[in-house]
């Protein structure tokens, strides 16, 4: 019943990465090499398919998703270990506050003073900064503090934004030279949110061109790199912000995820990343190239920031109607010790097709949650490949036309690998779209059933960790199709579902790298996830990273 396969694509930079670009911008060209590529992608076996379901044009989160029959409770003596926690912790911070030993105006201005650091250069975690604006809120902040006032566990920390949700006064530029080419006005209903829970904004967080890819690539500002290893990436779309809070630069990034994009930096980076359920948190302000796969959502060194920064984002947001249907959030309690009554599923042949250190680490993180509470339980999930290629389908064509008319004036200034991806995508048609919606209602189908057995579903986060950048070939990228699936295989069933995914840290291969293991819950349960992740935290052992700015 496994059917998702490796992807057999060129990888290709330098000269012949130009030329095929070159080709594949030209209708004609594009339509004699096209062929053998999508064959090579699995589009063409993926175009011989049926599928009668009703086509499903954005995730649907309601409806009956009953819950998972409850595991027999048993008396559970969970393994812990000698934790350290090698990061400032917010409530490190919050507590600080209110004894006075320490200022969030001081903050402020030691993140400012972080800047001249050579460490902090190389890591290129930020793509703007308002000084003015940061130094305002934290003295206001400061006063809050010193009148006994504080908001909040959330006020006075600092928080890194990526560069697709709007800010205001920054330019919302998705990672461009080009987007967003006048100041935002207003803030996204995300950052406002966090804003007036008193956190401070420190900058727009570096992100992969326009969102497409998981590696970082960047022609106009350079990836963020890893803080365990600079010569490695720090992952995409949200590479900024996983590399700013696993380098102590901000303790909490806003990320958005619409194939990983969360989790996949975070598993990168050593950090938690939740993607929130679709609908869950307001996507209002985003540079909105991406409708129906994007999901914003935290990442944070530990599950007492996701928890806050997800509470303090999440509900109803009357500009945005995708939020409007969702019942009430629900607190985490991160007093969770034990996962009792929990039925964790995976499927073996899906959870161990990644990089062995990958498998083995995960497979540590299985049997420790085994040893919380939690029953483990081998499921099947037919259609994977089918809802790979769905995924594919749709959020090329929906950032293809997102871009619009600004691809044909200002498409020069992104990378040959980004236009390479952009010109493929041309080839898929409305029938494909059709199809691939039909997918979706089919792959929602097949989960909202695999549900009733279990609480959670268990993979590896990606398949690959973070790779070595190529310092060379920054300037016009390097296509690694075959990769990039490969880092995305465990990612794209909950963004084309919709449903809620956390990445929790799992371990370091033998180089020093993270690892991360992912779960996926039903609607709404982000509560659940973040207290799996809580439960971990008795198990988990830390390393800093090589960099570390704190």
């Amino acid at each position: 019943m496994y059917d998702l396969t490796s992807v057999k694509l060129p990888r290709l930079r330098g000269i012949p990465l130009k030329l095929l670009r070159f080709l594949l911008e030209n209708p004609r060209t594009r339509a004699l090499l096209a062929p053998g590529l999508l064959k090579s992608a699995g589009v063409t076996a993926y175009r011989q398919q049926t599928d009668s379901s009703e086509p499903l044009s954005e995730p649907d989160m309601h409806g009956n998703w009953t819950a998972a029959k409850v595991a027999e409770p048993h008396t559970v003596n969970v393994a812990t270990r000698s934790v350290i926690a090698p990061w400032t912790s917010m409530n490190d911070l919050h507590n600080a506050f209110r004894a006075g030993t320490i200022t969030p105006l001081a903050i402020a201005e030691a993140t400012i003073s972080k800047r001249k650091h050579p460490d902090y250069q190389l890591l290129n975690a930020f793509i703007a900064y308002d000084d003015a604006a940061l130094l305002h809120d934290a003295q206001v902040s400061t006063a809050r503090y010193a009148a006994g006032q504080p908001l909040g566990a959330l006020d006075g920390i600092p928080v890194s934004i990526k560069d697709e949700f709007a800010v205001a006064n920054y330019r919302t530029g998705g990672g461009t030279s080009f987007l967003g080419a006048t100041p935002a006005s207003n803030d996204a209903t995300a950052v406002a949110r966090l804003r007036a829970a008193g956190a401070l904004i420190v900058g727009k967080g570096q992100m992969h061109e326009i969102g497409l890819g998981v590696v970082g690539t960047n022609r106009a500002h350079g990836p963020a790199r890893n803080p365990y290893h600079t010569n490695h990436t720090a992952g995409g779309s949200s590479g900024g912000g996983a590399s700013a809070t696993a380098s102590g630069l901000a303790l909490i990034a806003l990320g958005a995820d619409g194939g990983g994009s969360i989790r996949i930096p975070a598993a990168f980076c050593g950090m938690i990343g939740l993607k929130a359920t679709y609908g869950r948190i307001s996507s209002y302000g985003s540079a909105g190239v991406v409708w129906s796969m994007s999901h914003p959502g935290p990442i944070a060194p530990y599950p007492a920031e996701i928890a806050s920064a997800y509470f303090c984002m999440a509900g109803s947001d009357p500009a945005d109607p995708a939020t409007h249907k969702q019942p009430t959030p629900v607190a985490p309690n991160l007093g969770r010790r034990d996962l009792r009554g929990m039925t964790i599923g995976y499927m073996p042949a899906w959870f161990e097709h990644a990089d062995s250190e990958i498998v083995s680490h995960c497979r540590s993180m299985l049997h420790y949650y085994r040893s919380a509470g939690a029953e483990l339980r081998e499921i099947t999930v037919p259609g994977l490949e089918a809802a790979r290629v769905a995924h594919t389908m749709i959020i090329t064509s929906e950032m293809l036309n997102g871009l619009g008319t600004q691809l044909a004036s200002h498409g020069h200034l992104l990378t040959d690998e980004t236009r390479l991806s952009l010109a493929l995508s041309r080839e898929f048609t409305a029938a494909d779209i059709v199809h691939a919606q039909r997918t979706r209602t089919t792959f929602t189908a097949t989960l909202r059933q695999l549900f009733t057995t279990v609480d959670m579903i268990a993979t590896p986060t990606a398949g690959l960790v973070a790779p070595a950048i190529d310092d060379a070939n920054i300037p016009q990228g390097i296509s690694d199709l075959s990769s990039t699936f490969e880092i995305m295989r465990f990612a794209f069933a909950a963004n084309l579902s919709g449903l809620p995914s956390i990445s929790i840290p799992a371990g370091y291969t033998k180089a020093g790298l993270p690892v991360g293991f992912q779960l996926m819950a039903r609607p709404w349960k982000e509560a659940l996830l973040i207290e799996a992740a809580q439960v971990a935290e008795q198990w988990r052992i830390s390393i800093q990273p090589k960099v570390y700015l704190g």
